[in-house]
């Protein structure tokens, strides 16, 4: 099994909405071997602003 895969299917299966928003937008973008990042700062970096669940995807947390 892929690390995408991996993250997909542990994101998947958490409760609710939220998991399964970021284990579709980690399916769209992210790119374990090319990709700059992780998944969540390759999805922050997505440019796809006519996609429906563009303006509630999963962000980097930023530490503070």
């Amino acid at each position: 099994m892929s690390d995408a895969q991996k993250i997909i299917d542990r994101e998947t299966a958490k409760p609710g909405l939220r998991g399964k928003i970021n284990a579709f937008c980690a399916s769209c973008i992210y790119d374990p071997v090319g990709g700059a990042g992780t998944w969540r700062e390759q999805v922050k970096g997505c440019g796809a602003t006519e996609c429906p669940l563009y303006s509630v995807r999963p962000m980097p947390s930023t530490g503070d």
